[in-house]
């Protein structure tokens, strides 16, 4: 009999957990920023089934939103509450790293093309400026070892 695929029904979990850098933490111990609707239960369960990590101990405290006062109509307002989870973990935690914004994300090429912007907001036609000059040669100089990088991959090599 053949197999169907595609029958079973998976749900995934419409959560967000902000992991928290804390040094204060063990080795063995990580923060979140969780839900408000979410409890103990429902953090162990996550993070077991969608990590694979062994919870020992979970403990929660919500945090009351700050009193701030309104510039335009000078009333107090309170910034909304706020979960944090420290999670206990059977083995050691690291945390991630950070990314670097200009190598992962294209943070030089959306630096450049701001800068570029700003300058068509000035008028018709306005030199660039020496910081974006070195900005482009930095972009171009980049796209040439990535062009030779891919044609020394594509092209055979001959003995």
């Amino acid at each position: 009999m053949a197999q169907r695929f595609g029958s079973a029904k998976i749900y995934f979990p419409n959560l967000v957990f902000k992991i928290i850098p804390d040094s204060r933490l063990g080795k063995n111990q990580a923060a979140f920023r969780v839900p408000l609707q979410v409890n103990k239960l429902d953090i162990k369960d996550y993070l077991t089934h969608i990590y694979n990590v062994t919870v020992t101990d979970v403990r929660t405290t919500v945090f009351p939103g700050k009193l701030s006062l309104n510039q335009y109509t000078a009333q107090k307002e309170r910034s909304p509450r706020v979960k944090k989870a420290i999670v206990t973990i059977k083995e050691q935690f690291d945390y991630p790293q950070e990314p670097d914004v200009n190598k992962d994300f294209q943070g030089e090429q959306i630096e450049y093309q701001t800068m570029r912007r700003a300058n068509k907001l000035k008028g018709w036609r306005i030199r660039p400026s020496l910081q974006m000059k070195k900005l482009a040669q930095k972009l171009r100089e980049n796209d040439e070892e990535n062009s030779r990088g891919t044609d020394k991959k594509d092209s055979p090599k001959i003995n």
